[in-house]
C-alpha cells in the first residue's frame, strides 16, 4: 500500500504561497479549496497511508472521507484525527458538498521536544494508534480552537520573521487546547459497539495509571468480560486485545529509550520487566531489533 510523506504535495495541498516548513507542516482551507473547484487526484481514491499526522477542524463534514472502514458522519463543529499509518482513501465529491473547516498536517519533527510520533502519542493520547477519534464540540469550545487554527493560516501564508517558531507554538497551543477538551473521551463518536469499546479500551491503555495490565484487567475496568472484549478489539482493529497492548507497550518502551539519561535497564524495570534480558527479547520480537540498535538509529536520525 502506498505511503506519502510529503506533505504539502499531497492531496490538494500544493499552493505556491504557503510555506511548508522544510516539509514539517502544512494547512490547508477546505472552503478555498472548494472554491477553486479542487478535486483529489485519482491515486488518493484508493486506500493509503501517510507518514504524518492530520487534524481536521470542521465547521461542516458531508462524509467525503473514509478512514479505516468508518466513513466521517455528517456533522458540525468536529474534530477528526488521524495518526501516521492510519489507512485512507477520500471519495469523489458530490455536487453539492458544502464542507468547511481546515485540516492540519504536520510532522513530529516540527517540535523539539516531542521530536518522535510515538513521543507525540504519548503526549496527546487523543492520537490513538488504532481507531479514529472523532469528536463533536460544543459551540464554546469549537470557536476556541478554531480561533487558533485561523491564525495559523493567515501565518503559514505570510513572510514574517520567525513564522516557524510561531507556527511551531500555535500548534502546541491548538493540541494541549484539544487535549484538555477531549480528556475522558467526552463527545466521541463511534460508529458502532465495537468501536466504542475499543475506544475505551485504549482510554484505559493510554492513561497509564496502574502501568500495562493484562487483557482480563482491563476488561474489569470496563465491566465487561475479558472474551467480549477480545471479540469487539477483534472486530475493531483485526488484532487480538493482547496485540493492542503489546503496541501499546513498545510505543512506551520506545519514548523512553529515546531519552538518553536513562538505561536500557531503568526502562525494563519501568515497564515491569524482572530482567534485562526478557525486556529485550520482548523488544526485539515486536520491532525486529534490540533495543540498543533501536537507540542508535535514534541518535543518527
Amino acid at each position: 500500500m502506498k505511503i506519502y510523506d510529503n506533505i504539502k504535495e499531497y492531496f490538494l495541498n500544493a499552493s505556491s504561497e504557503a510555506n511548508d516548513y522544510s516539509n514539517q507542516f502544512y494547512i490547508r482551507s477546505i472552503k478555498e479549496d472548494r472554491i477553486k473547484n479542487a478535486k483529489p487526484d485519482e491515486i488518493y481514491i484508493e486506500p493509503h497511508k501517510r507518514d504524518f499526522f492530520e487534524i481536521a477542524v470542521l465547521l461542516r463534514n458531508t462524509k467525503s472521507i473514509q478512514i479505516g472502514d468508518q466513513t466521517l458522519p455528517e456533522m458540525e463543529r468536529s474534530l477528526a484525527i488521524v495518526s501516521p499509518f492510519q489507512i485512507i482513501n477520500f471519495e469523489d465529491k458530490s455536487p453539492n458538498d458544502m464542507d468547511d473547516g481546515y485540516v492540519i498536517c504536520f510532522k513530529a519533527s516540527l517540535f523539539h521536544r516531542l521530536n518522535q510520533s510515538y513521543e507525540v502519542q504519548n503526549e496527546f493520547p487523543f492520537f490513538k494508534i488504532h481507531t479514529l477519534p472523532l469528536y463533536h464540540l460544543s459551540e464554546d469550545d469549537f470557536c476556541e480552537i478554531l480561533s487558533i487554527i485561523e491564525e495559523i493560516y493567515r501565518e503559514s501564508r505570510g513572510n514574517k520573521i520567525n513564522s516557524l517558531e510561531v507556527v511551531r507554538s500555535l500548534l502546541l497551543i491548538f493540541l494541549y487546547k484539544v487535549k484538555r477538551i477531549t480528556q475522558e473521551n467526552e463527545g466521541i463518536v463511534t460508529m458502532n459497539r465495537f468501536d466504542a469499546i475499543m475506544s475505551k479500551f485504549e482510554y484505559e491503555i493510554l492513561s497509564g495509571k496502574d502501568g500495562f495490565l493484562s487483557v482480563n484487567e482491563y476488561a474489569s475496568k470496563l465491566n465487561i468480560s475479558p472474551i467480549y472484549l477480545s471479540e469487539c478489539v477483534k472486530k475493531a482493529t483485526g488484532k487480538s486485545a493482547q496485540k493492542v497492548i503489546i503496541d501499546y507497550k513498545i510505543l512506551h518502551a520506545q519514548t523512553l529509550l529515546h531519552h538518553m539519561e536513562k538505561s536500557i535497564s531503568d526502562v525494563a524495570e519501568i515497564l515491569g520487566f524482572n530482567e534485562v534480558a526478557n525486556f529485550n527479547q520482548f523488544f526485539k520480537r515486536n520491532t525486529g531489533m534490540t533495543a540498543t540498535q533501536f537507540r542508535r538509529r535514534g541518535q543518527l536520525e
